[in-house]
């Protein structure tokens, strides 16, 4: 029985077999993140008693080898239900069942079809990633070194500065302020939202109830962009000046008018120490090295082979209309006002006349 369709047999047997049948008590407690050992060099004796046929369908045979492989192929967890006889029979069966099907399909010829092809592809480019990057390029790859590196060039994603939320109502003069602190005061979170509606004259924020949202100590939430407007200064000082939940200060003068603040909400700063966040950076780092390998691997083949490119004929390629959400209107696909498929009908455009 070929590699190739003992792989396919296995994904046959794993996708629609049975459910899994839970280890016996005593056995070892195997964990996901086991590999095989490399299986030793075998004797002319062991050989031989692998070479065992089975079961033969035609003129293809299943051998004591092919089952040993099959079961091999499968994680350390699903390797232990093999203990049991029952399920033994059943995987080998499973292989001479796969068989018959395998060869009936070849006799219609299933094969041919450009979906199978794909698929076939697939598998092999799968296969050639694994043995060309994900052998080499490994999460233990990544030394601790790595990983502290990382960390100490990266401090920013690891820490978060304290912030503050608060929302305030905006007034035209001291007089005006003084005159709804009182009220302000007493008022809870909801009606202070209220209040700003009815009072505030900052149009950004009267609409939602006066709320600046969360902000840093420079007006901005973190990894802000820039261009950003910040919360005042003036308002962030009164904002970091109050400590309990709830509390109001002000009136704060910001530019010609006064504002009344309340906090509404307050997160410290954290620092995720190395430890916590050491498995993160491990998995990024190898996230990226990998992806870097299959970069590297493509371009040397991209410069073994012959490979041209005809930019200019993506042009004519159509795309169907996207369907609109409803009380939108629909959403050009190309979004460079250009006709789609739809709207062309069967003319073809005349670059694919090529």
């Amino acid at each position: 029985m070929t590699s190739q369709r003992l792989s396919l047999s296995l994904i046959l047997l794993i996708g629609c077999g049975t459910a899994v049948a839970q280890p016996a008590d005593d056995a070892p407690e195997p964990t996901e993140t086991e590999t095989p050992e490399a299986a030793p060099e075998r004797s002319e004796q062991e050989e031989a008693r692998r070479a065992r046929v089975y079961a033969s369908v035609g003129d293809v045979q299943i051998t004591v080898g092919d089952i040993e492989d099959a079961i091999a192929a499968q994680s350390p967890f699903l390797r232990v239900r093999y203990r049991d006889p029952a399920k033994l029979r059943e995987l080998a069966d499973g292989l001479v069942r796969f068989e018959l099907l395998a060869r009936e399909a070849e006799r219609l010829e299933y094969g041919d079809s450009g979906a199978v092809e794909q698929q076939v592809q697939q598998q092999m480019v799968q296969k050639l990633i694994e043995q060309q990057v994900d052998d080499q390029v490994t999460r233990e790859s990544v030394t601790d070194e790595d990983i502290q590196a990382y960390y100490d060039e990266h401090t920013a994603e690891f820490s978060r500065p304290a912030m503050r939320r608060a929302s305030h109502i905006l007034l035209p003069s001291r007089e005006a302020a003084d005159a709804l602190l009182a009220e302000a005061r007493d008022a809870d979170n909801r009606e202070f939202r209220a209040l700003a509606r009815q009072h505030s004259i900052d149009t950004e924020t009267k609409l939602r109830g006066g709320d600046l949202r969360y902000f840093t100590q420079t007006g901005r939430p973190p990894n802000a962009n820039e261009d950003d407007p910040p919360v005042d200064e003036a308002l962030v000082a009164a904002a970091f000046e109050l400590t309990e939940l709830g509390s109001v200060g002000g009136p704060v003068q910001v530019g010609e008018n006064f504002s009344i603040v309340k906090l509404t909400g307050s997160r410290e700063a954290e620092v995720r120490a190395l430890a916590q966040a050491a498995e993160g950076i491990r998995l990024r780092l190898w996230r990226e090295r990998r992806q870097e390998a299959i970069d590297s691997f493509v371009r040397g083949l991209r410069n073994d082979a012959t490979v041209e490119l005809h930019t200019e004929r993506m042009r004519p390629i159509r795309l169907e209309p996207i369907e609109p959400t409803k009380g939108l209107p629909a959403r050009d696909p190309h979004e460079d006002g250009r006709e789609t498929g739809a709207s062309q009908g069967a003319q073809a455009a005349p670059e694919e006349a090529e």
